[in-house]
């Protein structure tokens, strides 16, 4: 008979028993459970609370009590191409993620509408190398953003609009490219943006 090949021996710090695992699982939905840093974990007011875990939706302090449904769009008044459409995709990807909004693609079937001009979309440079070339740019965006009852109030029909402008550097020496700034910087608008949409903690009465 042939020698019988060498079994690794199993050691206790490469495996979790069943009874380890289950309860190292439950631990962790209840860490998520108890704190999610600002988040609170309930169903939506207004809306089915089917979903999420065990039925529960995570999301942070949006008013649903009037607004439940959306419609958005922006546009451009700069030279770079599909600039508004990409700024769209990534608002639309972050309501999504994070709110409970419902989004709408007709704007007659919305409670609210979520509109923006881009008033500046170009990069500027920053260090210029030895040679002569380019060593650090920055990519900026800027735009004016309203966000309104559908039909809009008597107040936000006059009420200005609020600008959300980021500008990040970027180096191509280093392989860095004016797409990827451009990329980074509409994401951080659209977080900016859906932040703007959340429920302030504080009323007018607490500002007089």
């Amino acid at each position: 008979m042939g020698a019988t090949p060498n079994l690794p021996c199993p050691r206790r710090s490469q495996t979790l028993r069943p009874a380890s695992f289950a309860r190292l699982v439950v631990c962790v939905l209840m860490a998520c459970l108890v704190g999610c840093n600002g988040f609170s974990v309930r169903g939506p007011r207004g809306r089915s609370d089917e979903g999420g875990f065990f039925g529960w939706h995570f999301y942070a302090p949006f008013d649903t009590s009037e607004v439940k449904t959306v419609f958005v769009y922006f546009k451009s008044q700069t030279f770079r191409r599909d600039i508004q459409t990409q700024l769209t995709e990534a608002v639309l990807k972050e309501i999504s993620l994070r709110s409970p909004y419902k989004i709408v693609g007709n704007p007659a079937q919305a409670d609210s509408i979520l509109s923006g001009t881009i008033s500046y979309a170009d990069k500027n440079l920053v260090v210029e190398a030895p040679t002569n070339l380019p060593r650090e740019l920055n990519s900026t965006i800027n735009v004016s953003v309203n966000w309104t009852h559908n039909p809009p109030t008597e107040i936000e029909k006059t009420r200005p609009p609020t600008i959300v402008a980021e500008t990040i550097n970027f180096v191509p020496e280093v392989g860095e490219t004016s797409l990827s700034a451009f990329n980074h910087v509409i994401q951080s608008i659209a977080k900016q943006i859906v932040d703007m949409m959340e429920q302030p903690w504080f009323t007018d009465k607490d500002l007089e």
